[in-house]
C-alpha cells in the first residue's frame, strides 16, 4: 500500500486541494483488502490514513459548521476504535524487545514479561479488523466533505485553524514539562501530531520554514510517540505484575522504562522550544502571508 500524497499545490485553492488529498487518501483505502491476521504494516498505513483525514477536518474547522466537524471528526474517530485492538499488544511487544538490557537478570525478567503478552497477541491477532465497515466510514466521510460551503476566506479558515492548533501545542507543552505526567505528554503528543499533518499539507505556502518545521515535528512525534509506548507498557506491567514474571521482574523493567523515558523527555523538551518559539498570532499571520505572496507570484 503506498503513500497517498497529501500536500497543497501552489496553483490550488484549499478546496481543491482537501478534496483531491481526501480523494487520494480515501482510495488508498478503497483498494485494500482484507488484511491477514499478521498484517501489522497495512493496519498502521490505514491508522495514518485516518490520522491525515482528521487532521485535515481540524484544519478547515474554522469555516464549517461546528456540527459537521464534530460528526465527521466522530465517525473517524469510531473507524480507528475499529483497529485499535490490532496494535496495543504488538506495540508493548516490540517495546519489550528493544529495552537496553544486557544482563541475565534483566533478559530473564523480559523474557518473562513476553510470555505473559503473548495470550494477549494471539488474542488480538485473532480478531480480525473490519475493514468493510471502516472503508464505509471512510466513504461517507468524503461524500460529506465533497458537498461542504467554507464560510470565510481560505487564508481566514487556515490563519484560524493553524493559530489554534499552535496555540494548544504549546500550551500542552507548557503542561507536559511542568507536571512531567505520562497523560499530559499525551495530550502534547496528540497536537503535535494535528500540526504536523497540517503543516505538512501546507509546506508549498512556506516551503523554507515550514519544511524545518515538519522536520523538527517528524523528531519531536518519533520521541514522545515512543514515551508514550514506554508508558502505556510501563502502566500494563504495573497493573497485573504477576501476570509478567512477579513483582521483582516487573521492578527491573520499570526501572529501565523510567530511565528511558527521562532520556526522552529530555531530549524532547529542546526540540519543543524550538518549534513552539513564536507567538501562535503571529506564526499563523505570517503563514497566510506567504501563502498570499505566492498566490501573487503564481498568477
Amino acid at each position: 500500500m503506498k503513500s497517498a500524497k497529501v500536500s497543497l499545490r501552489r496553483d490550488e485553492t484549499l478546496r481543491e486541494g482537501l478534496l483531491r488529498s481526501f480523494d487520494r487518501l480515501t482510495d488508498s483505502i478503497q483498494r485494500q483488502s482484507l488484511p491477514r491476521q499478521n498484517d501489522e504494516e497495512i493496519t498502521h498505513r490505514i491508522r495514518t490514513t485516518l490520522k491525515w483525514l482528521r487532521s485535515l477536518l481540524r484544519l478547515i474547522r474554522p469555516g464549517v459548521e461546528p456540527t459537521f466537524f464534530e460528526q465527521e471528526n466522530d465517525r473517524l474517530k469510531s473507524a480507528a476504535r475499529l483497529l485499535s485492538s490490532a496494535r496495543d499488544s504488538e506495540v508493548a511487544r516490540d517495546t519489550l524487545k528493544n529495552l537496553p538490557v544486557n544482563d541475565h537478570t534483566g533478559r530473564d525478567a523480559v523474557d518473562a514479561a513476553l510470555s505473559g503478552l503473548e495470550p494477549q497477541i494471539q488474542h488480538e491477532k485473532a480478531q480480525q479488523p473490519n475493514l468493510n465497515e471502516v472503508k464505509e466510514h471512510f466513504q461517507e466521510t468524503l461524500s460529506r466533505v465533497r458537498r461542504i460551503k467554507f464560510q470565510g476566506t481560505e487564508q481566514q479558515i487556515v490563519e484560524a485553524a493553524i493559530q489554534k492548533v499552535y496555540r494548544q501545542g504549546r500550551q500542552r507543552m507548557k503542561q507536559a514539562i511542568r507536571t512531567d505526567e505520562d497523560v499530559a505528554y499525551h495530550r502534547w503528543r496528540i497536537r503535535a501530531k494535528n500540526l504536523y499533518y497540517e503543516l505538512r499539507f501546507l509546506e508549498s505556502v512556506w516551503p523554507k520554514r515550514l519544511h524545518r518545521m515538519v522536520s523538527r515535528l517528524s523528531k519531536l512525534q518519533d520521541r514522545i510517540g515512543l514515551d508514550h509506548d514506554l508508558a502505556v507498557l510501563r502502566a500494563e506491567l504495573k497493573k497485573t505484575p504477576e501476570t509478567f514474571g512477579g513483582k521483582e521482574r516487573v521492578g527491573r523493567i520499570v526501572s529501565c522504562l523510567d530511565s528511558q523515558v527521562k532520556e526522552l523527555r529530555s531530549s524532547a523538551v529542546p526540540l519543543g522550544h524550538k518549534i513552539w518559539r513564536e507567538k501562535p498570532k503571529r506564526f499563523a499571520r505570517d503563514l497566510v502571508r506567504h501563502w498570499q505572496k505566492n498566490k501573487r507570484e503564481s498568477a
